[in-house]
C-alpha cells in the first residue's frame, strides 16, 4: 500500500463566537474604566473646589455668627457699664459684631437650599436679632439716664440671645460644618471601585491576548498590547494621583479639626467673658447668678485649653492663668449694689485697667491667641485641599482620551483576528 507523507497539523483557530465575546468584554471594560476614572476624578475635583469656594467660607461664616453674637453679648454689657462715656471700646465692638453678624447671616441665608434645619435656624436669627438690638438699645438709654432698670433690659436681651439666638446659630454651624465634612469625605474616599475596574480590565485584556496567541500561534497582537499599555498608564496614574490626593485630604481634615478645636475653645472664652461682664452689670439684682454661669463656662474653657495642642497652645494657657487671677479682683465689685452709674464706671475701670493684670486684657489675649491659631489651621486646610485638587489635575480628561485610544487600538487588533474567518 502506498504511504503518503503525514500532513502537518492544522492551526487551531479560536471559535468565532468565543473571539467575538472576548472582544466585546474587553472593549466594554475599557469603556467602563474610562468612564469610571474620568467621572470619579471630575467628581472629586468638584468636591474639593466646592469645599474651597463655598463650603469652607460658609462654615467659617456660621462660626463667626456664633462667635460675634456671643461677643455682642459681652460687648453690650461693657457698653452698659460705660454708658456715660461715649465712644468706648465696648460700643465699637458691639457695633462691629452686629455688622459682621448681618453680613455673615446674609451669606448663610443665601445657601439654605435643601436644608429645613438651616432655614429654620436662619428664620430664628433674622427675627430675633432686631428684638435683641432693641432691648440693648433700651438698656443703654436707661443707663445714660442713670436708671437702674436698664440692667433688667440687658438681662432680658442676654436671655434671648442665649436661649434662642445662640442655639439657632449653633444649628446653622452644624449644617454648614456637616456639608464641609461631606465634601471632604467624598473627595477622600477610597479608590476601590476605580482600581477594581482597572484590575478587571487588565485581566480581560491579558486573557484575550493569551486566548488569541494560543489559538492562532501568533506571539503578540499589537493592538491589544498597545491598549494594555494605555490601561497600565491610567492604572499607575490613578494609583499615584489618588494616593497623593487622599493624603492631602486627610491632612486637610486634621487642620480643620485643629481649627474647630481652637474655635470651640474661643467660643467658651467669649461666653465666659460675657458672664463676667453681665455679672458686673447686674450686680445687686442677680447676686451670684452670673458668677455661677462664669464658673461653668470657665470649667469648660479650661478643659478645652488642656486639650489644645495647636501652635498657640502655650500662649493660650499663660493668658488663661492671667485672666483667672484678674477675675478674682472683680468679685467684690460684682457683689456690690449699683446705686448709680458712677459705680458702673468704677467697675469698668477695674475690669479694663491697662495693666497686664486686668481681666479684660487677660480675655483679649486668650481670644487673640485662639483666633490666630484657628486662622493658621484654616489656612493649612485650604492649602491641603488645593494641593489635593492639583494632584488630580488632568486625570479626568487624560483618562477619557487614553481609554478612547485604547478602545480603538484593541478593536483594531481584534478585528484583524476576526477577518481570518471571512
Amino acid at each position: 500500500m502506498t504511504q503518503f507523507p503525514a500532513m502537518p497539523p492544522r492551526r487551531r483557530l479560536p471559535t468565532r463566537t468565543g473571539l467575538r465575546a472576548g472582544s466585546a468584554a474587553s472593549l466594554v471594560l475599557i469603556t467602563v474604566l474610562g468612564l469610571t476614572v474620568s467621572l470619579s476624578a471630575a467628581s472629586r475635583q468638584n468636591d474639593l473646589r466646592h469645599a474651597v469656594s463655598t463650603a469652607e467660607p460658609l462654615a467659617v461664616a456660621a462660626e463667626d455668627i456664633y462667635r460675634d453674637l456671643s461677643d455682642a453679648d459681652a460687648a453690650s454689657a461693657e457698653t452698659f457699664l460705660s454708658a456715660a462715656q461715649a465712644g468706648t471700646s465696648g460700643e465699637d465692638r458691639y457695633a462691629a459684631d452686629l455688622n459682621r453678624v448681618s453680613a455673615n447671616l446674609a451669606a448663610v441665608d443665601a445657601d439654605t437650599r435643601g436644608s429645613d434645619a438651616l432655614r429654620a435656624a436662619d428664620g430664628v436669627l433674622l427675627t430675633g436679632l432686631p428684638v435683641f438690638t432693641k432691648l440693648i438699645g433700651a438698656a443703654l438709654a436707661d443707663a445714660r439716664q442713670n436708671l437702674p432698670v436698664g440692667a433688667a433690659y440687658l438681662r432680658e436681651a442676654s436671655a434671648l440671645l442665649r436661649d434662642r439666638l445662640l442655639p439657632a446659630a449653633q444649628q446653622a454651624l452644624k449644617v454648614e460644618s456637616d456639608r464641609l465634612k461631606a465634601d471632604d469625605d467624598d473627595a477622600g474616599a477610597a479608590y476601590d471601585v476605580e482600581l477594581g475596574v482597572v484590575a478587571a480590565t487588565l485581566a480581560a485584556l491579558i486573557a484575550t491576548q493569551y486566548f488569541v496567541r494560543r489559538r492562532t500561534s501568533r506571539t503578540l497582537n499589537p493592538g491589544l498590547l498597545a491598549a494594555t499599555s494605555l490601561v497600565l498608564v491610567v492604572a499607575i496614574w490613578t494609583l499615584l494621583a489618588g494616593s497623593a490626593e487622599r493624603d492631602a485630604v486627610s491632612a486637610a481634615k486634621a487642620h480643620w479639626e485643629a481649627a474647630d478645636a481652637a474655635i470651640a475653645t474661643d467660643l467658651a472664652a467669649v461666653r465666659a467673658h460675657g458672664d463676667e461682664l453681665l455679672g458686673l452689670a447686674a450686680r445687686g439684682e442677680d447676686v451670684g447668678g452670673y458668677e455661677h454661669d462664669f464658673a461653668t463656662s470657665t470649667a469648660r474653657l479650661d478643659a478645652l485649653v488642656k486639650q489644645n495642642h495647636g501652635a498657640y497652645a502655650d500662649d493660650v494657657r499663660q493668658a488663661r492663668q492671667s485672666w483667672a487671677q484678674a477675675h478674682a479682683a472683680l468679685l467684690p465689685a460684682e457683689n456690690d449694689p449699683q446705686p448709680d452709674n458712677a459705680a458702673n464706671v468704677k467697675a469698668l475701670q477695674l475690669l479694663t485697667q491697662p495693666a497686664a493684670g486686668g481681666s479684660d486684657a487677660g480675655f483679649l489675649r486668650v481670644d487673640q491667641d485662639l483666633r490666630q491659631g484657628a486662622g493658621a489651621e484654616e489656612a493649612g486646610y485650604l492649602a491641603k485641599v488645593r494641593a489635593g485638587h492639583g494632584d488630580l489635575e488632568g486625570l479626568d480628561v487624560a483618562t477619557a482620551v487614553l481609554m478612547t485610544a485604547a478602545v480603538a487600538l484593541a478593536g483594531y487588533g481584534l478585528d484583524r483576528r476576526l477577518r481570518e474567518y471571512r
